[in-house]
């Protein structure tokens, strides 16, 4: 939807602070009280139009119905007194009409109402020629609804073209309910066009709770809600680095593409210019897009860019392409313009992939190719970690099922390069079959493969090329039970299950240390890693296990719906051998017979209430290493209270100058609310505090209002969050207030809001979504 206008931050600010304080008065087309609910409005009459009820009509015949009708028949003649004129779908009631019958044109007054194709136009005097749908009437109101759309407008001269085209001059219009003038556009003239879909006003002022924000000599708009070209409503933000503001302007360019140019500036760095251009065919679509700053008064750089595009294609029914290309001028960039922790590493992804599927063999075969590299950031302190470069990589699996019996062949080739490291290649074939023994209280899945992995390496400084490879067998059975019994709880009844699950799992230890680590790292801790064969992702290291995981866990389930209420478990490994494979591929003995225990709860207390925990405890030394907790109060769409805590004993807080983590503890609370503060006016916070440096993290603090009658909404959001560590180990941060005005069926001015508030606020509602409900 194109979007015009606007509106001055103090002046908005100013009309949510005072609401119903904010002067009303009445004008033609209702009150311009801001926070009005609907029965403060003037009701006025209700325009409808008085029909005849009589058979219809053949095709342009004209019919008029009065209390009386004098004159000469098929030349001129006078109606009065409830007089209704009705020819095709055109309707006109007024106090008298003169018709001439051979220009087939009426003149109407002293009051009269017109409806013609979807509109109603009430006013003093009317001429109107039936045939053409045209005229023109004298202090008119018009009001046209047309796809869950309302347009209402007052003018001083309203001309009819014609075919749902309309001129009116002197004219204030808004896309309110009957009555509500909260704001109103005025202007010297107004073209509307249903035709095309668009309307044009000429020295337009935007006027919000009777006073004028905006001036333009010229703008258009939809009236239908299709897109169109022209130009969108300018993006205003104030933070740190200043003043932003952005003027886009759309390019409606096909049904199936468009773009947007976008030219502004920030007040601290200068002028900034971008675009996005979007595609979607019947088999491929994407978005290209570009960001450039000519010359960067705070870096003193010159010619500071962001280029991205993003593609996917449907070659074949069974064959599909992507790609994944970004790009920006320097280290410096993200720190500068986007969100994200400044002493780490940024990786800009540039990546193209093929991806098929096919049946063959009676299984289904799943095969894909992909090259991909990275552009990688320096932080702060010049450090730079590059991921390898995948040149190419080409992956297949095929699986086939026998009843409860299941082939799974895996198959993959990489090819890694690196300007810095050693270069190779890396080959895998991972074959297994497992059977699934099931019913309805248990299960026992064993599973047998051999993971095969040949590596081709080249010579990197005094090292010779060389070739290593490593084969391990892989076993595992994965059982478990499951109990009922009928139970309550907060008053309901439930099904309650106990399932206590086994997974035993066996990998030879084999030292790793002469094989490279290319795309390896450890996965994290927790309750769902007690259940995998390997404790690394990647292919470069497979970890030794001889263990049994012993789990329980219990659910309650909704006799009623069937829906899961609560789930809660407990879990350890127990070790009947003490090898570990290490991440850098030596074995390592441990004294340890058994993991940490992890244990997790989720679920809905009540209808209103829902939590999630989960604790990772070392049992040889007594204590917590992790734990996170949250809670989360939402009695209705727009009420949320949020607390969440996260505890970490051995966490990396920041990268140092020379490429390595600082581990220390991590204590953070967050706590989040969105709560009504009146009826259509909405408070949204959120506090994120370290417990462990005391300091906040993140905080947001705004207000979102809707007004009573829906034809307005807005929000002011103030915004201060972290951005890093400097050279005296003391955070940075960065400022930014945000102010969203949306019109109703019009225009969306200002930033949009919306995203970070769905990221701060778990269970978070549009405040005008939620007065809609």
């Amino acid at each position: 939807m194109a979007r015009l206008f606007l509106v001055k931050p103090m002046v908005f600010a100013v009309g949510m602070a005072l609401g119903g304080t904010v002067a009303a008065a009445d004008t033609p087309l209702g009150r311009t009280c801001l926070s009005c609910s609907p029965q403060d409005l003037p009701a006025g009459p209700e325009v409808s139009v008085r029909r005849s009820g009589q058979a219809a009509l053949p095709q342009d015949y004209t019919r008029i119905t009065a209390d009386a009708v004098e004159g000469q028949s098929q030349v001129k003649v006078r109606a009065s007194g409830d007089v209704i004129v009705e020819r095709n779908a055109q309707t006109l009631n007024a106090d008298w009409v003169d018709y001439d019958q051979a220009g087939d044109t009426v003149t109407a007054g002293e009051r009269f109402v017109l409806e013609d194709n979807g509109a109603v136009v009430s006013g003093e005097k009317l001429e109107y020629r039936l045939d053409g749908s045209s005229g023109r009437a004298e202090n008119a109101d018009m009001v046209v609804e047309q796809d869950g759309r309302r347009l209402q407008a007052a003018s001083r001269l309203a001309e009819v073209a014609g075919d749902g085209r309309y001129q009116l001059k002197d004219v204030m219009f808004n896309t309110c309910e009957r009555g509500d003038a909260s704001w109103y556009i005025r202007a010297d003239s107004v073209e509307a066009d249903y035709g095309t879909g668009i309307g044009v006003a000429k020295n337009a002022r935007l006027v919000f709770g009777g006073v004028p924000v905006m001036y333009t000599p010229w703008a258009d708009f939809p009236l239908n809600g299709n897109r169109k070209s022209g130009f969108l409503v300018p993006d205003l933000s104030i933070g740190s680095d200043g003043t932003e503001v952005n003027l886009p302007y759309y390019f409606n360019l096909a049904p199936n593409y468009d773009a947007t140019l976008n030219v502004g500036g920030i007040s601290s760095r200068g002028m900034r210019l971008g675009g996005e251009f979007r595609y979607l065919e019947p088999a491929y679509t994407g978005t290209a897009a570009v960001t450039w700053l000519p010359y960067d008064r705070r870096r003193k750089q010159s010619n500071r860019y962001h280029l991205q595009w993003q593609h996917s294609q449907q070659l074949a029914p069974n064959l599909s392409l992507g790609v994944d290309y970004n790009l920006v001028s320097d280290d410096d960039y993200a720190r500068d313009f986007y969100r994200y922790d400044a002493a780490s590493n940024v990786n800009y992804n540039r990546q193209v992939w093929l991806n098929h599927q096919t049946e063959i063999a009676g299984g289904r075969l799943e095969s894909s190719a992909m090259a991909q590299n990275y552009q990688t950031l320096a932080d702060k302190n010049g450090y730079k970690n590059k991921p390898y470069a995948i040149m190419p990589r080409v992956s297949g699996r095929w699986q086939r099922h026998w009843g409860g019996t299941q082939a799974d062949i895996f198959a993959q080739f990489t090819r890694f390069d690196h300007q810095e490291r050693q270069n190779g290649s890396r080959s895998v074939l991972y074959p297994s079959i497992s059977h699934d023994f099931r019913n309805s209280w248990g299960h026992i899945r064993p599973k047998f493969g051999v993971h095969y992995t040949y590596y081709a390496l080249s010579g990197f400084g005094s090292r010779a090329a060389r070739s290593r490879s490593r084969t391990l067998p892989v076993f595992n059975i994965d059982a478990g039970l499951t109990f009922e019994r009928d139970t309550a709880l907060f008053g309901r009844a439930y099904l309650q299950t106990l399932e206590p699950r086994f997974f035993y799992n066996y990998i030879p230890a084999k030292a790793q240390n002469d094989l490279p680590n290319f795309d390896t790292s450890e996965n994290s801790a927790s309750y769902e890693q007690l259940f995998r064969e390997n404790l690394y992702s990647g292919q470069d290291r497979i970890n030794a296990a001889n263990s049994l995981t012993a789990a329980l866990q219990t659910r309650y389930l909704d006799k009623q719906s069937g829906g899961e209420r609560l789930r809660a478990g407990i879990g350890q490994k127990y070790y009947f051998t003490t090898d570990n494979v290490q991440l850098d591929g030596s074995v390592a003995r441990t004294s340890r017979s058994r993991s940490d225990s992890f244990g997790f709860v989720e679920g809905r207390l009540t209808d209103s209430i829902s939590t999630h925990a989960a604790v990772h405890y070392n049992d040889d030394q007594g204590r917590v290493e992790k734990m996170s907790a949250g809670l989360l109060y939402r009695p209705q769409a727009g009420k949320v209270l949020s607390m969440r805590y996260q505890y970490g004993r051995h966490e990396p807080i920041y990268l140092e100058s020379n490429g390595a983590y600082y581990y220390g503890k991590l204590r953070q609370i967050d706590l989040a609310a969105q709560w009504p503060l009146s009826r259509n006016l909405y408070g949204v916070a959120r506090f994120n505090y370290a417990l462990n440096v005391n300091r906040a993290l993140d905080t947001v603090l705004g207000l979102e209002y809707r007004s009573g009658c829906g034809c307005w909404s807005g929000s002011v959001l103030a915004q201060r969050y972290v951005t890093g560590i400097d050279a005296n180990k003391n955070s940075t941060y960065k400022n930014a207030v945000f102010l969203t005005l949306q019109l109703k069926d019009l225009s969306n001015i200002g930033q949009k809001t919306g995203d970070i508030l769905n990221r701060a606020v778990p269970g978070y509602v549009k405040t005008n979504e939620v007065v809609n409900r």
